[in-house]
């Protein structure tokens, strides 16, 4: 008998065995890279998810359809502002009729938790949530107040989702 014949059987089990290994040692370390969780993972991650979601954010933050509406509060604001100006060349049930719109628009931005704050001739305060836009000193004025608004406050459900712009009439 050969000893060639002898070997070559056995060389190849070894190799068999050999890449049989291999791929064992590649699945096990590819199976230990594996999150594995166990009940107190998901316990953690459950009361993280809770923590994040019960700590509320300074503004909200609104699906699309809730920005159409607050943009709606705007132009309400905007329309409303405009016709207290032109107010004296309306004839009355015109200015009735435009007033009465107004308060539907209101109402039905109410019904949707939206408010508009206005903060004209108001005193001015260091914590409300404004943009001053600009500053005007008057040295005559005892305290700083709102001179104008150009844009008002409007809060959806309690929360200011966003802020007013505003002039400023400082006395310093």
């Amino acid at each position: 008998m050969n000893n060639y014949a002898l070997t070559t059987p056995y060389i190849l089990a070894i190799i068999v065995l050999g890449i049989l290994v291999f791929s064992m040692l590649i699945y096990c370390l590819a199976r230990r890279d594996e999150p594995r969780m166990d009940k107190f993972d998901e316990l953690y991650l459950k009361i993280k998810e809770d923590i994040k979601f019960s700590v509320a954010p300074k503004f909200m933050q609104l699906s699309i359809d809730v920005n159409e509406l607050i943009n709606l509060a705007v132009e309400v604001w905007r329309i409303e502002q405009r016709i207290a100006k032109s107010a004296s060349d309306l004839q009355e049930s015109q200015l009735k009729g435009l007033e009465n719109s107004v308060q539907k628009l209101k109402r039905y931005l109410e019904k949707y938790d939206i408010e508009i704050i206005d903060y004209k001739n108001q005193k001015f305060n260091e914590g409300l949530n404004l943009d001053i836009l600009s500053v005007e000193k008057n040295a005559s004025i005892p305290e700083s107040i709102v001179k104008e608004t150009v844009e008002p406050t409007v809060m959806c459900k309690g929360q200011v989702v966003r802020k007013a712009k505003i002039i400023l009439l400082s006395n310093n």
